[in-house]
Order: C-alpha cells, then structure tokens, then sequence
C-alpha cells in the first residue's frame, strides 16, 4: 500500500466525514476559517517567510536540529500522524515528508493563497486554510506537531499553543521554532506592526505557556545568535531530575548503546 493510499485511509479515521479517494477533505472542513483575510500576514512578511534565504536555513539548520534531537532522544515520526501548523507555501511541508516520513500529513495556514501555493508542490498532504487560534481539527489527532514561526504573528499566540495541544495526542511532541523579543522588534521596524510583540510574547512567555497547556519542553536550543529559540515538547511529560519521559514514543537505550560504566537515567 502506498503512502498516499495509506494517508487517506488514516486521515478517514482522525477526521470522520472524510473521503477516501484521492484524500480530499469534506468541504466543512476543507472551507475551514475562509473567514480569515490574506492580509492577515502583510506583504513584507510572506517576501520574508517565502525567500530563498529562509527556505535554506530551514532545509540546512531548522531541520538537521529537529531531526537530531528527535534521534538523541529515540523519537521516530516514520508512519506517523503529523500536522504543519502555519504551512506557509508549503516548503516546511516538503521537508516534513521528505526527512521524517509520516504515513499522514495535514497542514494549514491563515492565507488562502499560501494554501494554494503549497497545494501547487505536489506533497502528499491535505492542506487546509486555517487558523491556529481556532482549529475546527478533532483533539488528539496526531503524534507531531512542527510550528516554525508562525506564533510571533499572532496577537492571540497563547490561544494558538492551548490549540496546538488540544490536537496533539498524549505523549506527542511539538516541535517549534519561534524568535524572541529582539527580533520582534526588528521585524516590527521592517513591517511596521508586531501583534505578538504587543501582546507580550517573547520566549520565556512562549515556554511559560507551552507548560500551562501541559507540553512539557524536552530541549530548548538558541538559534541565530539567541534571536530565535528552537523547542521540543512532549504533552504530558512527566519531569524526572533533567530528564523527560514521555507516554508512547519515547524509548528508552538499550543496554548496547551504552559504553562501559555508562547506565541508563531512571
């Protein structure tokens, strides 16, 4: 069976009213918050979210750190249910499919022409246009969730963590990548407004409420000179010392990958 056969098959059972064939969306749910308007992101950030630039820092440094905490700590999402919130074009969605290999991908973003943009790449996924401040998605219907700087455009950020919990199952992880205040108001210079800079975010605010909705943070990287924060969350980790131990898809080393003298944390 195909991935994409496989795909529609899994995302039938997360989303009833879904059909099969060729993996399309009921239109309830295809039509998603259309309420929302493309200017909902100003013309100076999509130049700035869909640059070359952007696109090989993620592909080149965003990514790699993902995948090798995910490896550090023996999470795989191969064969998994993952969401891209905030899909932008859709190059975070390429990337998702092409490195970690779910057996279903959903995505969405706030721009009806982002949507259609990243529709156009051809990536086994049902896109959706959305708002992470209010998803019409059922609770804990996937395993992963990435969100790679979409947060910092919101005025109502912690409404979007409380959701992207909602929708991440027990034991999954949430994988996000946002900038912190210094940033923001450099991006408040270029654009002209920052509606999360106004309302308060900044990272310690973001891990603050990422703990409040019960996400647990696994690790917490500086990228770019400490201007952006790189995060892994488990939903409903329990804290043990320094370590994090999740319900389903965290495993424990075997003895063998141990070197001599070396034990396992409890």
């Amino acid at each position: 069976m195909d991935r994409t056969t496989l795909c529609a098959q899994s995302l039938a059972c997360i989303m009833p009213g879904t059909r099969v064939r060729n993996c399309p969306v009921d239109k309830k749910l295809r039509n998603t918050n259309q309420r929302q308007a493309p200017e909902a992101i100003g013309k100076t950030e999509l130049r700035l979210m869909n640059s070359r630039g952007r696109e090989l820092l993620l592909k080149y440094w965003d990514f790699p750190l993902f995948a090798s905490t995910l490896r550090r700590h023996g999470i795989s999402l191969a064969d998994k249910s993952v969401l891209d919130a905030g899909c932008g074009s859709g190059y975070t969605l390429t990337l998702i499919w092409e490195r970690f290999h779910p057996a279903v991908l959903t995505a969405f973003d706030i721009v009806p022409s982002q949507v259609e943009l990243a529709k156009a790449r051809g990536t086994p996924a049902t896109v959706l246009v959305a708002d992470i401040t209010s998803l019409q998605l059922p609770s804990e219907a996937f395993d992963a969730v990435f969100v790679c700087g979409v947060l910092h455009h919101c005025r109502e950020w912690r409404r979007g963590i409380a959701e992207v919990a909602r929708v991440l199952r027990s034991g999954g992880v949430l994988l996000i990548e946002e900038p912190d205040r210094a940033h923001l108001r450099f991006e408040r210079k270029l654009t002209g407004h920052s509606p999360a800079l106004d309302a308060g975010f900044s990272l310690e605010g973001l891990r603050s409420e990422m703990r409040r909705s019960g996400l647990g943070v696994l690790t917490h990287r500086p990228l770019y000179f400490g201007l952006f924060g790189s995060f892994v969350c488990v939903k409903g980790a329990g804290v043990v010392g320094e370590y994090y131990a999740a319900r389903h898809l965290l495993r424990s080393p075997s003895e063998s990958e141990f070197v001599a003298g070396q034990q396992a944390p409890a």
